[in-house]
């Protein structure tokens, strides 16, 4: 592949070289607009097998290659200079470049300096001003890099901007928050968003936000992702499934910590809606599951069975708050051992079949025997066809 004009590597990928990082996502500038970039990016397509998809709208629109273990944007500069690039982006680690292909390393901002004394400072107040989504950055990057500390300029300027994330678009705040719980050190980054009083304007409008309880628990961000990664989650063996479950646990404890949001409030940060509706299930059943787990094995299983698909997550997130206490990992066992038995119950008898037997006409009360059928054999007091006819015999007698 040819040589792309004035090509230069920036962003977290240079910095992330610098620390000794692993990094799967690469930003590229380069001179002129979407159509100069075009050929370069159709020439690294080709050479990777994929297709590149141009995206956004005009004056903002970039260039996308993405592999299983890839991601490249090559961003058009349009009309505006190298230096005016570097100086409108965040933070000064992230401002650094390497023009492609063998050089130099350019820092127009002190970031090599900053990454060497692992200082996090924004390049200048007006540009947080300019995009409050770069406020929580700071919080974000502070989990995702544990051994960098903030600035203490910057620090004053996201205290006294913090106010004006409550206005930014809640698509892009959902993208840090998870981020941000996915790092290494979640904790610490909910913490930095607690302290720098941005929390509460990352949250919907009126959530009643429970800023001691979710200062108790900080930790649990942590425990989550090593419950994770020593694959310790409740979740079947499938790699697509235990995504959905650990990040449905972790907004969890987000969800909890706001207050239990309702539905349409987090529908705007546009996290995946399984995602979202799976970690909405266990923040709002988070306090019961806490009685539940000293419950007979019976009571347990008619919960799971109420939970549905939250069920995984909910666990996983109790494990993380209280880690040491044994009944969660026997819960999970029994989980486990068949979660389809919950998740997806095949009903021992159909409902003519339910109707027959019971001398039931189809509606509410028909229903109404059906669900109480299947109560009975999720708890396991019913364990056959032949179990089944009885206990409905003994129910219509009842009555």
């Amino acid at each position: 592949m040819g040589r792309p004009a004035n090509c230069r590597v920036v962003g977290g990928y240079v910095r992330d070289r610098l620390l000794g990082r692993p990094s799967n996502d690469l930003d590229l500038t380069i001179d002129g607009d979407d159509d100069d970039a075009s050929g370069p990016a159709r020439l690294l397509g080709k050479a990777l097998g994929v297709h590149p998809h141009l995206l956004g709208t005009v004056p903002l629109r970039i260039w996308r290659i993405e592999t299983d273990h890839l991601k490249i944007e090559i961003w058009p500069l349009g009309d505006l200079t190298h230096q005016d690039d570097t100086t409108r982006r965040d933070f000064t680690c992230n401002a650094l470049s390497w023009e492609l292909p063998d050089g130099p390393l350019v820092d127009l901002v002190g970031g090599i300096e900053d990454i060497q004394h692992r200082r996090l400072r924004a390049i200048s107040r007006s540009n947080l001003e300019e995009d409050p989504v770069r406020l929580l950055r700071g919080p974000r990057f502070l989990a995702q890099l544990p051994s960098f500390k903030l600035d203490d300029r910057t620090r004053s300027w996201i205290e006294d901007l913090a106010p004006s994330l409550k206005g930014a678009p809640r698509e892009r705040v959902g993208q840090e928050l998870l981020t941000l719980l996915r790092a290494p050190a979640a904790a610490r980054g909910l913490r930095k968003c607690l302290g720098l009083g941005l929390f509460e304007h990352a949250a919907p409008n009126d959530s009643r936000i429970e800023f001691e309880w979710l200062s108790i628990h900080c930790s649990a961000a942590d425990t989550l992702n090593s419950l994770r990664n020593a694959g310790e989650t409740p979740a079947p063996q499938q790699t697509e499934r235990q995504g959905v479950d650990s990040d449905a646990a972790r907004l969890a404890l987000l969800f909890r910590a706001w207050g239990l949001p309702s539905e349409r409030d987090v529908a705007p940060y546009a996290w995946q809606k399984p995602v979202r509706e799976n970690a909405l299930g266990a923040a709002r059943l988070l306090d019961e599951a806490r009685t539940a787990v000293h419950a007979p094995a019976v009571d347990r299983r008619e919960f799971m069975w109420r939970a549905g698909p939250a069920f995984s997550p909910l666990l996983t997130l109790a494990t993380a708050l209280e880690p040491d206490q044994p009944k969660w990992r026997r819960w999970r066992r029994q989980w486990q051992r068949n979660p389809a038995t919950f998740l997806d119950p095949q009903p021992l008898l159909s409902g003519m079949e339910i109707a027959e037997i019971a001398g039931i006409a189809p509606g509410p009360e028909l229903g109404a025997a059906a669900k109480e059928l299947l109560r009975a054999q999720i708890r396991g007091e019913i364990r056959s066809r032949g179990g089944a006819v009885r206990w409905l015999e003994r129910r219509a007698a009842s009555r």
